[in-house]
């Protein structure tokens, strides 16, 4: 192991390589070495036509992260389940319009696919994706005309439906670490996530490709406990040292998102608008000792309103990025929780989702169609991807969706008698055909999932026959309120409750 600078590091990433590194928003983030990158592009041309694979956009905002490899010629394909979000958009600009190809895959799919990579295997088989977009007979995981064929194919494996992912050829891995002793062994204890750091180290190894890591320390020989050591030296090319990147690139060192310090969960009281009670509502469905998953966005919310109400320790939340416990973040940190219980590894925290353990799923969604299939991950100009979605709602039993009924300008008011309608939105969310297919409502159906959709005015029922209106909040008419807002007219209850 040598202790290089980041330019020094970015020149040892070859032409035409496939490269996985680290990260999710601002944490596990080696930014310094892909800033690096980009800056060795920009002078000499060099790293050129990169694979990039990558399973959770890193980075905090534009110019940063993997927008460091975006300029024109230094990537030629993308393989992500994620891609502009956070204002990191620049490659998902370059797909858009057709200058990458692109697939995009489930993100625990990919995090699968590096285990497969690190141990020689052609790929996975799995049911997860069956009848959402990345199904060839749905669409296929091509993102645009210039992807080429869908990296997922249909198989039949005793008389059922799976779905053939091939894994990748990994020839580097930049990884993101604490520190590093004299030896290059990794350690991770400061950070709120593992991910797959030595999974990603395996699969590069595996075609004795090339590893380099950035870490906040360099310290003595043996002096990281061989407990505490995530990635072992013998793994590891070159490491880069860079003081000034912390726990966070937005925050400094907290003790509490490691678990180092397990904090008393008790924000304040939250004020009274429609995220809140819509928060509110979902927090409904949940019941005493449940492991929850909590997606990103509105879902993160239901967390702060169980923890205000002092029934935190009741239930267990789970996010898809490894904490299990404790109190999920907000945007800047998302993916790491207060307090946590434990901190799974990517490949574990999905083999604990896809083997059927959580009790229920919290996510939003962007559009809703009759059937019950739901979008996040392409509508209009935007291109976020699906993350962890389709992986987690591929096997919870109980799926609850947060979709607001309208957008662009909605504007409702909030006091003592109940909600009420100021300004109607532009956009209507529950339309005649989603966009993208992240979610199934009839493979869920299928399977027997009890699937409820929490609108800020209504709830809906998915079942056999597609929506159904269940309740309104107080103050709310149907017929003046909801259903002239919809592409559709949903099924009604005999008794639209309150």
């Amino acid at each position: 192991m040598r202790v290089v600078t980041a330019d020094e590091a970015a020149a040892l990433i070859p032409d035409g390589a496939t490269l996985t590194f680290s990260g999710n928003g601002s944490l596990l983030d080696p930014e310094s070495i892909l800033t690096a990158l980009e800056r060795r592009f920009l002078e000499d041309g060099r790293p050129r036509g990169l694979t990039l694979f990558y399973p959770v956009v890193t980075g905090t905002g534009p110019g940063t992260g993997v927008d460091h490899l975006a300029p024109p010629g230094m990537v030629q394909t993308v393989i992500a389940s994620c891609f502009d979000i956070w204002g990191i958009d620049r490659l998902a600009r370059r797909i858009r319009g057709g200058e990458l190809a692109s697939h995009c895959l489930p993100m625990g799919v990919m995090f699968q696919l590096l285990h497969a990579a690190a141990d020689g295997q052609p790929g996975i088989l799995t049911q997860v994706g069956l009848e959402t977009f990345v199904d060839p007979e749905v669409r296929g995981t091509a993102q645009n005309g210039a992807a080429g064929p869908s990296l997922a194919q249909r198989q039949t494996v005793d008389g059922r439906p799976m779905l053939l992912y091939r894994a990748p050829a990994i020839d580097a891995a930049i990884l993101r670490a604490s520190v590093a002793d004299e030896d290059g062994n990794l350690s991770i204890d400061r950070e709120p996530i593992r991910q797959a750091l030595l999974t990603m180290a395996l699969a590069a190894r595996a075609r004795r490709g090339v590893v380099v890591a950035e870490v906040q320390a360099l310290v003595r020989r043996h002096s990281v406990p061989a407990a505490r050591v995530a990635v072992p030296g013998c793994l590891v090319d070159a490491v880069v040292v860079a003081p000034e990147r912390g726990q966070s690139s937005v925050r400094d060192y907290d003790p509490a998102l490691t678990g180092e310090w397990a904090l008393p969960i008790r924000p304040g009281p939250l004020p009274l608008t429609a995220d809140t009670l819509l928060a509110r509502r979902a927090a409904l469905e949940l019941a005493p000792g449940m492991v929850v998953n909590l997606g990103f966005g509105l879902a993160a919310l239901v967390a702060r309103v169980v923890a205000a109400e002092g029934v935190a320790d009741r239930l267990l939340f789970s996010v898809e990025h490894g904490p299990l416990g404790g109190m999920p973040t907000g945007t800047e940190t998302f993916g790491a929780a207060v307090s946590p219980t434990c901190i799974l590894s990517s490949s574990d925290v999905f083999a604990f989702y896809h083997s059927g353990q959580l009790d229920a799923a919290i996510l939003s969604a962007a559009e809703v169609d009759a059937a019950g299939n739901a979008n996040v991950s392409r509508f209009g100009d935007k291109m976020p991807g699906p993350g962890g979605y389709i992986d987690i709602t591929s096997a919870s039993p109980r799926i609850i969706l947060l979709c607001a009924l309208t957008a662009g300008g909605t504007h409702l008011e909030v006091d003592g008698g109940g909600l009420r309608v100021g300004r109607e939105g532009r956009v209507r969310r529950f339309v005649g055909e989603v966009a993208e297919r992240t979610f199934s409502g009839t493979a869920a159906m299928r399977r027997g999932a009890r699937v409820r959709y929490l609108t800020d005015r209504c709830t809906f029922d998915l079942t056999p026959e597609g929506l159904m209106l269940t309740e309104v909040a107080p103050g709310v008419d149907p017929e003046r309120d909801v259903l002239p807002h919809m592409d559709f007219r949903p099924a009604l209850a005999p008794r639209v409750r309150p």
